[in-house]
């Protein structure tokens, strides 16, 4: 799905099929030795080479030509962990 510019996303634990190029699923959430919350993202076809990618609160990824920022990470030691992403280009 292509998606305008601030547009938001929710990614939890599985898989997220609206996102173009996708799709992008949370593999694990955590909380660093900082306190920062973290999550483990992976799925697009695009992305194998690297594998899963660890994101924080202000990183951004790009998938299907889109660049999103993670805006928000939620209960990350949770089992209903999700993070909130905002398409920035």
């Amino acid at each position: 799905m292509a998606h305008e510019v601030g547009a938001q996303e929710k990614i939890t634990y599985g898989r997220n099929d609206r996102f173009s190029g996708g799709p992008v699923g949370g593999g694990r959430f955590w909380v660093d030795d900082d306190g920062r919350s973290v999550a483990k993202l992976g799925g697009p076809a695009e992305w194998r080479r690297t594998g899963m990618i660890d994101v924080r609160i202000g990183d951004t990824f790009t998938v299907g030509g889109q660049t999103w920022k993670v805006t928000e990470i939620v209960d990350a030691e949770s089992p209903d962990a999700y993070l909130i992403t905002t398409r920035v280009s």
